[in-house]
Parts: C-alpha cells; structure tokens; sequence
C-alpha cells in the first residue's frame, strides 16, 4: 500500500488529501471518505486501510482545512468528554457548506485521477454522510455508490434537506443507522425511504442493534464493533456490486 497527501487547491485554500492506493499496478476503483466531526484521526486512516485491502483507491479530504487551527475539535480531548471541545466541534460542523464540498470534491477529483473505473463510491460518517448523499444528488452518472453510516442530518424541516433531492440519484445507496442514535433518531427514516422509493433509488437500510451515533469509530464511547463490522459488510457488498 502507498500512502501519500496532496494539497488541492480550492477557492477556500489548500485541503490536505489523504489516498491510500494498493500495491501494484492493478486497477482500483476511487471512493472518497467524508470525515465524521471529529476530524481527521487514526480512526479514519484505518478505514481507509481497509478499503485498500478490498482493492479500492482511499481518498480522504480534510474537510476542515479552512478553519483556523484553534477552531478545530481536538479528537483527544473529545475522547475525553470535554464539554468545551464539544462546542467547538459543533461550531465547525456549522462552518462547513455542502455547496463548497461538493466543489472542492470535483476539483479533488480531477487532482486524483481514476486508476481504473472512472465511476467512484463514497463513504460517508456523521456529518459526512450528509455529504455524501449530497454527492449522490449532484454527481450523477458518475457517482456510483455512496455508503451513508450513522449519518446526521439527512432530513430536515428546511427546504434544503438532502432527502427532497433523491431523484437527482443514479449511484446505489447504503444507509447504516443505530437503533439509539439520539442525533438521528428512527422516526428520520421513513420520510426518507418514502421519497427514495418514489424516485425509484436503489438502496438498502440497515437499522444495527443496540448501537448508538459514532458506532462506527473506534476509539469513541459509543464504537459498536459487531454494528460496526455488520454495516462495514454491508458497505463493501455495495461497493463490489457497484465499482
């Protein structure tokens, strides 16, 4: 596996990028990683890892690039249940725009080109799986799979709420929800199965036992590794079939 960063830059400024590439001149299908709030950490380049051991090109964008350094959660400190990093966090969760990722996903894009299939997939963690139902909606055709775990904010009382966009979706989609996610309760998923169905939108929705917001991430309180490992499972099926 190689590992290198590539500096992107974008109208914002320069976003650190992280693609891991498996080993050989094999082709390898792109999937993008949208980070969860806490930021870039171990947790993530470890799921990056594993997807090349499935054969997939990583790339992970640090999607807080724009932020001052001491506007940053400190996922350490967060670990530990601050209460001060936890306001924090949440402020730059609220200074990152779907419109402006989307922008800077193209132009990473273009910065990391295809090895192999130029369809890609995406993975999407907390606030990153917003994002990456909003990449389903504005990349069509080329965007083939987008996998949404413990995602936040997918439905909405505002008129901008991702699930009132499916229908702009061609990619397949996988949804791993935690059965006590007190940021995005159950009562969130019929409207948007109702309107994925509607559109007629590939998709499958798993509801994992016990598990909490954050189940994916080790390291973390609420980190569920059989939930964990079931919606990994559940990903890398979507990304086979579909890449």
């Amino acid at each position: 596996m190689s590992q290198t960063t590539i500096d992107v830059t974008t109208p914002r400024g320069t976003m650190p990028t992280y693609v891991h590439r498996p080993d050989g001149d094999r082709p390898s299908a792109r999937v993008v990683l949208f980070m969860d709030a806490p930021g870039i950490r171990p947790a993530l380049f470890g799921y990056a890892e594993r997807l090349v051991d499935a054969g997939y090109t990583a790339i992970l964008p640090d999607l807080y690039y724009a932020l001052d350094p001491a506007d940053r959660p400190n996922p350490a400190r967060l670990g530990s249940g601050d209460p001060e990093e936890f306001e924090r966090m949440h402020k730059a969760v609220g200074q990152v725009q779907d419109d402006a990722v989307l922008e800077d996903t193209r132009l990473m894009l273009e910065a990391v080109p295809a090895g192999g299939e130029e369809a890609w997939g995406c993975i999407g963690f907390c606030m990153g799986g917003r994002l990456g139902l909003r990449a389903a909606e504005a990349f069509g055709t080329d965007i083939a799979a987008a996998s949404l775990l413990h995602p936040a904010r997918l439905v909405t009382d505002q008129p901008d709420s991702p699930h009132l966009e499916v229908e702009r979706i061609h990619a397949s989609l996988y949804f791993g929800f935690g059965e006590n996610d007190s940021v995005t309760p159950l009562t969130t998923i019929p409207p948007l199965r109702d309107r994925l169905e509607e559109a007629g939108v590939a998709h499958r929705i798993d509801i994992l036992a016990g598990a909490e917001h954050g189940f994916m991430m080790p390291g973390r309180d609420a980190y569920n590794e059989p939930a964990a490992e079931q919606a990994w499972a559940g990903t890398l099926t979507l990304l086979r079939e579909q890449l």
